[in-house]
């Protein structure tokens, strides 16, 4: 036992200092564009919400894509840092593989905390719509 107790307090001096790095958010980006976020929509809800942790970058413009089923989105609540919020009607049918129009951000100097979108689904009973929300950076 007594040959074991040193080894013991090494290992546990260096258990003990470790400190794992901070988690960092990869985010894919291309062309400016990055992406904010990837959800399942469900014929049963009507609005998602996103809320954007460590982006550290400025957004001027959001879209959104739609890889599986369609959705029809109706409006975009985007929630500041200082505590304003932006209400858009976006009135945007997207179809399978289709893209939103540019949604512009009037907010470009306060990071984007929280996006709401309220839509309803085209294909509610056949298909769930997967959706990817995109931020183009200032």
């Amino acid at each position: 036992m007594n040959r074991c107790l040193p080894g013991i307090l090494a290992l546990l001096v260096l258990l003990t200092a470790y400190r794992p790095a901070p988690a960092t958010h990869s985010r894919v980006v291309q062309n400016n564009w990055v992406k904010l976020a990837n959800r399942t929509v469900i014929y049963t809800v009507d609005h998602t919400q996103v809320d954007i942790d460590g982006l550290q970058d400025y957004l001027n413009a959001l879209r959104i894509k739609v890889a599986k089923g369609a959705i029809n989105l109706h409006r975009c609540v985007v929630y500041y840092k200082d505590g304003q919020t932006q209400d858009i009607d976006v009135l945007n049918a997207i179809p399978q593989g289709g893209q939103s129009r540019i949604i512009e951000l009037t907010r470009t100097d306060q990071p984007v905390t929280r996006l709401v979108f309220v839509y309803d689904t085209k294909n509610r009973a056949i298909e769930k719509a997967d959706i990817e929300l995109w931020g183009r950076k200032n």
